[in-house]
C-alpha cells in the first residue's frame, strides 16, 4: 500500500462513511476493541473485526498507529469520542505518509516524563535505535532486548520514590520495535497517565499520606475475619469513624488524584490527533 488509504481518495471516503453511519445508528461504541456484526468499536466497524494489523494492511496506518485507534477513542470525554474518531481518518489526506507519526507520540511523551533529562543514556540509545528502524536499518531482537534489560535493572537500582522511576519505565515501555507492535503506544500513553500524580501535594503531605495508610492497614488486619468469611466490611465508612479528619483529608487528595488524572486522559485524542495532522500532506 501507497501511504494512507492507499493513496485513494475513494477508500477514504467509505471507511468515513462507514464510521458515520455507525455513529447515527448508535453502533460506534468505544473501550476496548470490539465487533459483534453490527456494531463495536471504530477499529472494529472499521474492519469488521478486532485486528489492529488488518486495519494497517487496509488503510495504511502505521501499526503501532493502528492499534491506538480504540485506546485513543477510550479516552475521549463521551460527547466527543465520535469526533475524535471521525477526525482520526478526515485529517489524513488519502496517499500522506504516516511512517514518521509513532516516533513523534513516543518522543512527545518520553519528553513529557523528562527522559532526556533523568534516563539521559538509555534515552539516546533508544533514540538511536527508533532512528535506525526508521531509516530501514533494522535493529536485531537482541538489540532491543539488551537495551531493555540494562533499562530494567536500572530501574531496580532507584529508590521507589525517585524521580527517575517513571522515566526509565517510559524508557523500557518504549524499547520495541515500532513497525511490528501494536501495543507500544497505547501502554506507554498508561504510564504517563499514571505518572500525573507523582509530585506531591502540599495539601497532603508525607505525614499524613503514612498515617492514613497506617490506619488503613490496621483496619484491613482488624477485618480479615470479616473477609475471609465472606463479608464485605466498609472499609471507608470505618476508615471515617476512626480517623474522621484524616479520613476527610485522604478522599479529597483522592477525589484531586482523580481529577487530574481524568484531565491528563482527556487529553489523550488532541495529542495524538495534533501528530497525524502534522502528517498531512
Amino acid at each position: 500500500m501507497t501511504g494512507a488509504f492507499a493513496g485513494d481518495p475513494a477508500i477514504k471516503a467509505a471507511l468515513c462513511a462507514r464510521l458515520e453511519s455507525h455513529a447515527a445508528n448508535g453502533t460506534l461504541r468505544f473501550g476496548p476493541t470490539a465487533w459483534d456484526g453490527s456494531g463495536g468499536t471504530p477499529l472494529g466497524v472499521s474492519t469488521r473485526g478486532g485486528d489492529s494489523a488488518d486495519y494497517a494492511v487496509s488503510y495504511g496506518y502505521p501499526l503501532a498507529l493502528a492499534g491506538l485507534l480504540d485506546p485513543m477513542t477510550a479516552h475521549a470525554a463521551p460527547d466527543r469520542a465520535v469526533d475524535a474518531a471521525l477526525t482520526w481518518v478526515a485529517c489524513i489526506d488519502a496517499g500522506a505518509d504516516l511512517s514518521e507519526v509513532p516516533q513523534r507520540i513516543v518522543d512527545h511523551l518520553l519528553a513529557a516524563m523528562h527522559a532526556d533529562r533523568l534516563a539521559a543514556p538509555y534515552r539516546e540509545e533508544l533514540r538511536r535505535l527508533h532512528l535506525h528502524e526508521r531509516a530501514g536499518k533494522r535493529p536485531t531482537r537482541s538489540d532491543w532486548a539488551g537495551l531493555r534489560s540494562r533499562i530494567e535493572r536500572a530501574l531496580e537500582a532507584e529508590p521507589p520514590s525517585s524521580d527517575g522511576r517513571t522515566a526509565l519505565m517510559a524508557c523500557a515501555t518504549a524499547c520495541w520495535p515500532l513497525t511490528t507492535s501494536s501495543s507500544v503506544l497505547p501502554t506507554l500513553i498508561s504510564v504517563w497517565l499514571n505518572d500525573v500524580n507523582r509530585d506531591p501535594e502540599p495539601q497532603f503531605g508525607e505525614v499524613l499520606r503514612q498515617q492514613a495508610h497506617a490506619t488503613l492497614d490496621e483496619i484491613y488486619r482488624e477485618t480479615q475475619p470479616q473477609r475471609d468469611a465472606g463479608a464485605h466490611p466498609d472499609i471507608p465508612a470505618l476508615f471515617r469513624a476512626r480517623a474522621p479528619v484524616l479520613a476527610a483529608a485522604f478522599e479529597a487528595q483522592l477525589a484531586r488524584n482523580n481529577a487530574r488524572y481524568l484531565e491528563r486522559a482527556r487529553s489523550v485524542p488532541d495529542m495524538v490527533l495534533t501528530h497525524l495532522t502534522a502528517a498531512r500532506r
